[in-house]
């Protein structure tokens, strides 16, 4: 009766379901991967926070006041609307633009020569990133007389306060070479000195494409040393800056503006956002002043006129007073003349307050409507009023009215004048509507790198690359690790799992090197954990071979390097161990290698008695106690056509007779028919796994294969196991245990 192989493996887990142990096992198999990324990676952060050059941020905080609310406090809403237009609220957003307006950056590229850029000749890559650890940062000095054709080391420095060039020469590299006494020399982009001069002079020369002007403030450096110089345009240099300047309000509707810019250069960074600071301040106080100065111009126009309006109100009234003596107006006529003062006073100040918004906006304005609306209002009131005076008799009414145009103008006259008043001290004593609270300081630390950080980045990305690279290559060319699996797929057995022996892969070197002596682990190492698996191995196919067609098992793999010959060597060796005779065929006469386990020479053998040689005088007797080999033989052109042959069928029918077990070492079955060929006349087939190796569509095309040649699979060997998957991995049945051969 059969015996049901598969009863005897625990089906743990579905080949599908995957356990923690699975991702563990990954990581603990891909410990190489990931250290070495997590190397690389660390070795990139290190190299970034301790290389790179450092980058600041220098920062300056105004206050844009509010002087509405402030005049209004002290009461100062009384005054004359012309001088009111100082106490306009300024919009945080129009200063916020106007801070970054082509108006005041401008100026600082030309105060602070930023469309300059002088520095000395760093090497490629890392020049720059050595010369700022030698600059001072390690107190390193690079000894004098290192001269590493002209490349800046350390402390070598230049100032230009003047490089003029044509527009054709604008972002042109020139190099400029220091030589002895404070002199140097200037070449142009092709190598050709243009001029020559000595710090603190100008100099001028003319060139085919334009005029150089060039004054060298500053050069630190021993002769020979190389510096590059490069005129930008001023409208690319302000363009750059504008947008590298970051302005915001600190938090919303708080007039509280923050000004940052970053910089390679501390107190360069620090000087230009305070120049800026300066320059905002200037044209803000700047602007207020000319308004005033505008509107003064105009008042001043306007009193003369409005001093010789008074005088002639006052002849006329005078005049009348004379012909007809003073009128005794009743209380009814004083309290219309006071309303139609009074009337007329605020029309005229609204009319005046049109005029002035008239400048700035349209008459849709809705500042705009409503003071047309105000004027219409008084419009109508002031006709009410002259209706009324009309019924009066002919002498009051032409007193009343001549008393109108004296008070009227009177009044206008007063708050003129007064007006020009508040104008002159608004002019002398104008601060403007924005102060720096806080101008910016040279900062000491940088923003930019943050050590600590970059490492500690650098180490944790990676860490997580490495794990993920781990996965992504186990994802994309990892293969069946868990016997359940193979066993799903397959729907045969796993016979053994042999685990990875570090003595096999010593002896596997010593076997593809061709050296002599016996390579056989079972032999060298009979205590190894892999030929206890070995021994599990011969074990099963015991069980298997009762129930067989004969005693020829074939032994093969998908494609090679599976341990399908090591598998085969040390089985046979087991098993001649057990007083068995056995006979193990090296099946793959294309690249064999059994008889170098054995430290055998190359010999005839299955080739040669194929094509005709004498079987028994080909067979290597004894090359173990109750072990014979039948080598590859002489490579022949055609293997497939010999295995095809009457004569091997007759061979086997031989062997067999003879020996307890033959094992037949095939070659894989992706790669050749050799197997499918050999696997016909033997009773049992076992397919080599390698642990890890193979993907299941290989394996399902293996096993496809071998079942379309007429070969039925009764088993699976699974090698080069981890030890680790003995504790680690779900689906398999239990450990291995070495142990030494004297106890104690």
């Amino acid at each position: 009766m059969a015996i049901n192989f598969e009863n005897r493996y625990t089906d743990v887990s579905g080949p599908d379901e995957l356990h923690l142990s699975d991702y563990l096992r990954t990581i603990v198999r891909g410990w190489r991967t990931i250290v070495m990324v997590t190397l690389i990676a660390l070795a990139l952060g290190c190299a970034y926070a301790f290389l790179a050059p450092p980058t600041y941020r220098a920062d300056v905080l105004f206050h844009v006041e509010d002087k509405t609310a402030n005049n209004n406090a002290n009461g100062k809403d009384s005054l004359p609307p012309l001088t009111g237009m100082f106490d306009t609220k300024p919009s945080t957003a129009a200063e916020i633009e106007l801070l970054k307006s082509r108006l005041v950056t401008e100026e600082t590229v030309k105060t602070l020569h930023l469309d300059l850029t002088a520095t000395p000749r760093y090497m490629p890559l890392i020049g720059g990133m050595i010369a700022g650890l030698v600059n001072g940062q390690w107190g390193f000095k690079l000894p004098q007389f290192i001269n590493l054709s002209g490349y800046a080391w350390g402390d070598e420095s230049i100032t230009v306060s003047q490089f003029d060039t044509s527009k054709d020469m604008y972002d042109t590299t020139f190099t400029l070479i220091a030589g002895s006494d404070n002199s140097y020399v200037l070449r142009d982009k092709n190598g050709i000195a243009i001029l020559s001069g000595k710090v603190g002079e100008t100099v001028q020369t003319d060139t085919a494409d334009g005029p150089i002007a060039l004054h060298v403030d500053k050069l630190v450096g021993a002769p020979g040393s190389r510096y590059e110089l490069t005129r930008a345009s001023t409208l690319s240099t302000v363009d750059r800056l504008q947008k590298a300047l970051v302005v915001q309000e600190t938090t919303l509707q708080s007039g509280i503006i923050r000004a940052s810019l970053e910089g390679g250069d501390s107190g360069l960074t620090a000087a230009i956002v305070n120049s800026m600071a300066r320059e905002f301040v200037k044209q803000d106080v700047e602007s207020r002043s000319t308004e005033a100065e505008h509107m003064l111009a105009f008042l001043d126009q306007q009193l003369p006129g409005l001093r010789k309006e008074l005088d002639d109100a006052e002849q006329r009234y005078n005049k009348f007073r004379n012909t007809h003596g003073t009128v005794d107006l009743g209380e009814e006529s004083r309290l219309l003349l006071q309303q139609i003062v009074d009337n007329k006073t605020k029309l005229m100040d609204l009319q005046q307050q049109r005029a002035e918004m008239s400048q700035r906006f349209t008459a849709n304005h809705p500042a705009v409507a409503a003071l047309d609306a105000q004027i219409a209002a008084l419009q109508g009131a002031a006709a009410n009023m002259n209706r009324s005076v009309a019924v009066m008799p002919d002498t009051e009414q032409t007193a009343l009215r001549l008393l109108r145009d004296v008070h009227v103008d009177t009044e206008l006259y007063t708050n003129l004048l007064n007006s020009a008043q508040q104008l002159r001290v608004a002019k002398a004593g104008q601060v403007g509507s924005v102060r720096v609270v806080d101008f910016a300081e040279a900062p000491d630390e940088p923003v930019r790198p943050k050590r600590v950080i970059a490492i500690l980045i650098a180490l944790g990305g990676g860490l997580l690359i490495g794990i993920l690279l781990t996965f992504f290559k186990r994802a994309m060319y990892g293969g069946v690790e868990r016997p359940d699996e193979l066993e799903a797929v397959l729907g045969v057995p796993v016979f053994a799992v042999v685990p990875r022996s570090q003595t096999q892969l010593r002896l596997q070197e010593n076997v593809m090197l061709r050296r002599r002596g016996l390579h056989v682990l079972a032999q060298q190492a009979p205590e190894d954990i892999a030929v206890e698996g070995v021994r599990n191995l011969r074990t099963s196919l015991q069980l298997s071979l009762d129930h067989a067609e004969n005693n020829i098992v074939m032994i093969t793999g998908s494609r090679p390097d599976t341990g399908k010959s090591f598998l085969s060597v040390n089985l046979a060796a087991l098993v001649a161990s057990a007083n068995k005779r056995v006979l193990i065929i090296d099946g793959d006469m294309r690249r064999g290698d059994v008889h170098s386990h054995f430290g055998i020479g190359h010999q005839p053998g299955l080739s040669d008695v194929l094509s005709g040689g004498d079987l028994m005088s080909m067979v290597q007797r004894d090359v173990l106690p109750g072990l014979d080999v039948l080598a590859k033989g002489t490579l022949p052109s055609h293997p497939s056509e010999l295995l095809m042959s009457k004569r091997f069928e007759t061979m086997l029918e031989e062997l067999k007779s003879h020996y307890d077990l033959v094992i037949v070492d095939t070659p894989p079955v992706l790669a050749v028919t050799d197997s499918t060929l050999i696997g016909k006349y033997a009773g049992t087939t076992l397919l080599v796994v390698r642990h890890g190796r193979h993907p299941l569509n290989e394996i399902a095309e293996t096993a496809k294969r071998l079942r379309n040649g007429g070969v039925s699979l009764r088993g699976v060997l699974l090698t080069d196991v981890p030890q680790e998957g003995a504790f680690l991995g779900s689906g398999y049945q239990g450990g291995y245990y070495g142990y030494d051969s004297i106890a104690g």
